[in-house]
């Protein structure tokens, strides 16, 4: 049936099954870093506010604000995400390897300052139709 492409119901409950096993109570404050799937500029944005770290409609307002630089206080993908190179099907657990490098704090010259927990996101179907979220964390 009919759907609204500009959402993601999946994405939204992948992220509140993920942020319930992982403990997280307000993952705005208890992410340190994010890598998610980006292959298409849109989407860092669409899935930012699905997973609850933008308020709908607001995230161009944060990214636009260096919110999500770096040295803001939600770094997203500072691998340089999918758009700097997309390994297709493993481009999952190339999030999941760029979160595990930034805790460990072997993320060279896109090392985020005192990551502690970090946010990968995988997704398939050309319309978004499935998503993993997974909460990786180095003290809990």
């Amino acid at each position: 049936g009919d759907r609204d492409l500009a959402r993601s119901n999946a994405l939204a409950e992948a992220a509140k099954a993920a942020y319930k096993m992982a403990g997280i109570k307000d993952p705005k404050k208890e992410i340190d870093v994010v890598e998610l799937y980006d292959a298409f500029t849109y989407q860092e944005l669409l899935w930012l506010e699905e997973m609850g770290l933008a308020e709908y409609g607001k995230a161009i307002k944060l990214l636009k604000a260096g919110e999500f630089n770096m040295d803001g206080p939600l770094p997203v993908n500072p691998s340089g995400g999918l758009l700097a190179g997309h390994p297709v099907i493993a481009a999952g657990l190339y999030r999941i390897a760029e979160i595990v490098m930034q805790l460990r704090g072997e993320a060279g010259k896109h090392q985020v300052k005192k990551a502690k927990t970090g946010l990968a996101h995988g997704v398939n179907g050309l319309c978004g139709q499935s998503h993993c979220v997974w909460i990786l964390d180095k003290e809990r």
